[in-house]
């Protein structure tokens, strides 16, 4: 028997069966690492979603730029919509005539000239509403269309149109033709000409007109809507705002009131963080902003799960210049732009995750999801480097999905084993 060939076959078949477990192991945590930490938080919003069909769910996802172009939030949207129902568009605004970008399943036009302001601005007034960012006309007879594009990802049927506007005066009205429309005043702070006009149809529709008469010479701000079909089910709310932090949507309060006020969502989901990593960062003052959102959010609705997220894997971007001979005697500068690592982005994470247990928060490493699965975001980046192109929106969107799904599951599982009434939920 030769054993020297043994021992070798032997240390062989060690390294392949170390190098076969080491990929395993790999695998499990690319798997594993798309989980929701502290899940137990969002106990009371999967019990509402357990029964979606006799009730409507209310869900808003707050961020920056990567929630404002639309695409991540409708992909989570539209499969949570799918499994649980479809209770309406929720929450849109005409980004477009504020000169900006947004979702692109539906169109706002109008006949006269509007200005915007958003939260991010230096200048910019108290109310904002739940959308933080406004369009204001001069115009005494200011009017609007909105139409869901029949080729959209959403279905953007309605029923009932709530209108979030301030007129100046409370004499002016409102005309929407195929609606009843009704006027109260708006159900969050600020003017005391805020109000909120409610469209109903008869029947279900795509598009609606609405024109404001009487609302005199001073500015006319509006806020935004609310469309529901009257359907059971998920009503998702996206509002995202290019550039925002935390401390902007604390410095002018007035938009997370009128966001629980309005919306009064059982979950809200935050996407914030990759601003502050981009400027001068200090981490306990990061972690301060945190808490101000989540405690303000606490105040208005003490009732609300909070999911909080970690920002992508961003990088940073460096122009560096190359001396080139061209000729006799003669150089030129070839520049090109080189990408690294953001060191920043992992503090942001770090401070994310670090609050979140330490005040049984529900918490989304999205980052760390993003490394595992390099692979699948392989062309999924712009240009920038710090967003995503459609494609890779559209895959975060599905793996939020599949978190929250997983521990739903883990949810049911629980309570198929320890049976609890309604009332335990909300203690």
């Amino acid at each position: 028997m030769n054993t020297g060939w043994h021992n070798n076959l032997s240390k062989r078949w060690v390294a392949v069966l170390s190098l076969l477990l080491a990929g395993i192991t790999t695998y499990a945590q690319q798997v594993n690492v798309n989980n929701i930490q502290q899940d137990t938080a969002l106990y009371n919003v999967f019990h509402s979603l357990s029964a979606a069909d006799s009730n409507v769910i209310s869900i808003l996802h707050l961020g920056d730029s990567h929630v404002q172009a639309g695409y991540f939030p409708l992909a989570t949207a539209s499969l949570l919509q799918q499994q649980f129902g479809y209770a309406g568009r929720g929450y849109v605004f005409p980004y477009s005539l504020a000169g900006t970008n947004g979702p692109e399943d539906f169109r706002w036009n109008s006949t006269v000239r509007w200005s915007s302001e958003r939260v991010v601005d230096r200048n910019k007034s108290d109310v904002l509403g739940p959308g933080a960012i406004a369009i204001t006309s001069q115009n005494d007879a200011p009017n609007l269309s909105f139409a869901g594009k029949p080729d959209g990802n959403m279905d953007n049927n309605f029923r009932k149109v709530q209108l979030l506007y301030d007129a100046g005066n409370t004499n002016n009205t409102v005309v929407a033709p195929d609606a009843s429309v009704t006027v109260t005043p708006a159900p969050f702070p600020g003017s005391s000409t805020l109000s909120m006009a409610t469209l109903d149809f008869l029947q279900t529709s795509q598009s609606f007109q609405v024109r404001w008469e009487g609302t005199g010479n001073g500015p006319f701000r509006f806020y935004g809507a609310v469309m529901q079909n009257g359907r059971n089910g998920v009503l998702y709310h996206s509002v995202g705002i290019n550039g925002a932090m935390y401390q902007h949507y604390n410095e002018i309060s007035n938009i997370l009131l009128a966001q629980m006020a309005v919306l009064k969502p059982q979950l809200v989901i935050i996407s914030l963080g990759t601003n502050e990593a981009y400027g001068r960062l200090d981490p306990l003052a990061f972690r301060d902003e945190i808490d101000k959102a989540v405690t303000l959010i606490r105040e208005q609705n003490p009732a609300v799960n909070i999911l909080l997220t970690t920002p992508p894997d961003c990088m940073r971007a460096v122009r560096k210049g190359v001396r080139k001979k061209i000729g006799k005697k003669k150089y030129r500068m070839i520049y090109h732009t080189a990408y690294y690592p953001n060191p920043y982005i992992s503090m942001v994470t770090q401070q994310i995750m670090g609050y979140a247990r330490q005040h049984g928060i529900a918490c989304w490493n999205f980052n760390a999801v993003n490394k595992a699965q390099k692979d699948r975001f392989a062309g999924a980046w712009a240009p920038d480097h710090i967003h995503f192109n459609v494609r890779g929106y559209q895959v975060q969107g599905q793996l939020l999905y599949e978190a929250l799904q997983q521990s739903y599951s883990h949810y049911l599982q629980q309570t198929k084993k320890n049976p609890v009434t309604s009332d335990d939920h909300q203690r």
